[in-house]
């Protein structure tokens, strides 16, 4: 409910929700009771039946929808749209051309835009070549060792197998990579969001209204803004076990792994440390004056680590959902390990509130004229910039730490 809170801020209402959980909707009911929920799976919903749920007859002002994304994550199987989980991207997209709301919101992870139709394994890639965008040329995918990635394989075509069914809804897009730090959130996460409008120009993105010192904008909110008040009440939480606690003794804040000595580093890592990648995750202890890493659901695991900024322990379950924008009293249902994986499944609220914003204020500022909307090709080519940009700029981070 990250991002409906988020619309909550924004001036908006929400009526009805659809949640297939048992856990979650549990969350959803003691913090919203009056929350019309239907506890099913989307493909099972539509149209004609969303209205007469609520007794709608006149227009519904927006619908907003953030598909399961772990399909689409960087990690995992990458499935992709062949995932059921990924499928549901169409479910989704369905419902909005059965119901026709003015507007809808559909939000997802950042990778939407760079992933795959199909992945194949990097030991079966020309080359072995961990960056699919390696192969955007020829030249890499030609090499002898294995044979070319198809079309389907290559970086985007998951994305672009979408764009029948949204062309389809005929309503005007725009979409791009949005950083939840750049709207206030103390915690950088890069999000996919697409904007939706049926009768009008498509709303316009957001534009940051914090970033670093110098640009002209409020400054990141930090760690410390956000939870050093909390630190000594931190509430329920993880804890690391002796050995991995070893570890994290010898990390300083804002570091990760790569603070180890050298010789602690393949023992502390196990089977990762030969792994591709960058393995920011292992080992990371969170900076207390810049907005931290994106909040995951497994803060208590050496490789999606979130160790507190001074004490060797994960984030308390509080802390985590203060730095993801959740309200002090918000509650959420099951056992630690269930409330700390709704906290990393959730949007910022911060980014919820902006992306509204966005569409309930674009009469009253620049917004999109139809000369400024941009097509697919340009849209997509500016979201995996920043993307990308944003990779290049953690390896460069990463390798400043090291030296």
């Amino acid at each position: 409910m990250g991002l409906d809170l988020g619309l909550e801020q924004a001036g908006l209402s929400i009526t009805l929700a659809n949640e297939i959980n048992p856990l979650y909707c549990k969350t959803i009911l003691v913090n919203r009771p009056d929350v019309q929920l239907l506890p099913d799976g989307i493909e099972h919903l539509t149209g004609p039946y969303l209205r007469s749920a609520r007794s709608f007859h006149d227009d519904v002002y927006m619908m907003v929808g953030g598909p399961p994304c772990q399909s689409f994550s960087s990690g995992g199987k990458r499935a992709s749209l062949a995932d059921s989980r990924g499928n549901l991207m169409y479910e989704y997209l369905r419902l909005i051309g059965e119901v026709r709301p003015q507007y809808f919101i559909l939000e997802n992870v950042a990778n939407l835009t760079t992933a795959a139709l199909r992945h194949r394994p990097i030991a079966q890639r020309p080359g072995k070549h961990w960056s699919l965008k390696r192969y955007d040329t020829q030249t890499c995918n030609r090499h002898g060792d294995a044979p070319p990635l198809q079309p389907d394989e290559l970086s985007g075509s998951a994305i672009r197998k979408l764009l029948p069914d949204i062309q389809q809804l005929q309503y005007r897009i725009t979409f791009g990579v949005l950083d939840a730090a750049d709207f206030g959130a103390p915690q950088h996460r890069l999000r996919f969001i697409m904007l939706g409008s049926r009768d009008g120009p498509a709303p316009a993105l957001p534009a940051p209204t914090h970033g670093p010192s110098g640009s002209g904008l409020n400054p990141f909110r930090t760690v410390r803004q956000a939870i050093a008040s909390i630190q000594h009440d931190p509430g329920p939480g993880s804890q690391y076990t002796a050995p991995v606690k070893r570890y994290f003794d010898l990390v300083p804040s804002g570091g990760n792994w790569r603070d180890l000595p050298p010789r602690l580093q393949p023992e502390a890592l196990g089977g990762s440390w030969s792994a591709g990648g960058g393995k920011t995750g292992f080992y990371r202890r969170l900076p207390w004056d810049a907005p931290s890493p994106t909040i995951t659901g497994r803060a208590n695991r050496k490789g999606s680590a979130l160790c507190h900024p001074e004490v060797s322990r994960p984030i308390s379950v509080r802390e985590a959902a203060t730095l993801q924008g959740f309200p002090p009293e918000w509650q959420f249902a099951g056992s630690m390990n269930a409330q700390y994986q709704q906290i990393g499944n959730a949007v910022p609220v911060p980014l919820g509130k902006a992306v509204a914003n966005a569409i309930l204020h674009q009469g009253s500022t620049d917004g999109h004229s139809d000369e400024l909307e941009l097509g697919f090709d340009e849209m997509l080519n500016l979201a995996i910039a920043r993307l990308r940009s944003t990779a290049r700029n953690k390896r460069r981070a990463s390798r400043s730490a090291a030296a």
